[in-house]
């Protein structure tokens, strides 16, 4: 993987069809990013939201459980969630 095609901001998974981002209908602003990971019968479903000015959570749900939960800066939950779908893909999540 190489840093350069690492998604950075919402805007840049929004561009990979694979991503679903909902925006709010008056100012365009995003509420959600979301992606659903399937392989081999197993899924995952990946997903972000700001939480407060500069701060995105970023959550891994399994058969409907959050099993993992970061806060952080919209840049690094991009990056993060471009590398957890990654990993899953591989075999390694």
């Amino acid at each position: 993987m190489h840093d350069e095609l690492v998604p950075r901001s919402v805007a840049e998974l929004g561009a990979d069809p694979a991503w679903t981002v909902t925006r709010t209908g008056t100012t365009g602003q995003w509420l959600t990013a979301e992606r659903v990971l399937e392989r081999d019968g197993h899924s995952r479903l990946i997903g972000l939201t700001p939480i407060r000015p500069g701060a995105v959570a970023l959550m891994l749900w399994v058969g409907g459980e959050v099993v993992e939960h970061l806060r952080t800066t919209e840049a690094e939950a991009c990056a993060m969630a471009y590398r957890w779908a990654a990993e899953f893909f591989a075999g390694n999540r």
